[in-house]
């Protein structure tokens, strides 16, 4: 990880933001499957931002969670894009549900959007944060870089409303939920895996007032 750069032009800012883009497309091949084209560009640009923003050179530099510090984001988010299509096909196959494969399939590209601003690694032993947020800051600062980069409105609460610290419920629409239990899977497999505490254990379900 490295200080942003420097760029003291719009000509070099714009040619950063467009290296940094080409690079995502490649780390998140899943930008490409997305159908519509103005919701690839926007899905793109959300990330582009993120990534310009932070002090990470690549997505494969940010940790995926304070419980894993040394495990990508990178490797989160293409595991959640693989297991939300799967959700998907079992959602629209066996329960017979109207969900939308685009919707379903930008927001678990963006469900993790703002990381790259909010988590900052040192020299010490826990995950640090930037400037100015927290780790409750999640899904919130998402959800509004996502809406300022173009993404319809509908999406954006969707990646707001995945995380349980910028909701008080889950997503309410078929995709949405595909996308916060595919987020779940995704991490609590992986913390199994490290033999870190799943997310799952860290949580109580609350009854709805």
């Amino acid at each position: 990880m490295s200080d942003s750069p420097k760029l003291d032009t719009r000509e070099a800012q714009e040619d950063h933001a467009a290296g940094v883009g080409e690079r995502l497309g490649t780390e998140i091949p899943a930008i490409a499957d997305l159908d519509d084209a103005a919701l690839r560009r926007a899905v793109l640009a959300t990330w582009t931002a993120a990534m310009c923003a932070s002090p990470y050179a690549s997505l494969a530099e940010v940790p995926q969670s304070p419980l894993m510090l040394s495990r990508p984001l990178l490797w989160h988010v293409n595991e959640v894009n693989d297991l939300a299509l799967r959700f998907l096909d079992l959602a629209i196959g066996h329960f017979e549900l109207p969900a939308d494969r685009d919707a379903t399939l930008a927001t678990a590209i963006l469900h993790d959007v703002d990381k790259p601003l909010i988590y900052r690694v040192d020299d010490g032993p826990s995950l640090g944060y930037a400037p100015g947020t927290q780790l409750s800051d999640h899904g919130a600062i998402g959800a509004d870089l996502s809406l300022r980069h173009g993404v319809p409105a509908a999406i954006a609460e969707m990646v707001r409303h995945h995380s349980p610290f910028a909701s008080t419920g889950l997503p309410g629409t078929p995709e949405g939920t595909i996308v916060h239990y595919a987020d779940f899977v995704a991490n609590d497999l992986a913390c199994l895996q490290a033999g870190a505490e799943p997310i799952h254990a860290s949580f109580r379900l609350l009854r709805k007032e």
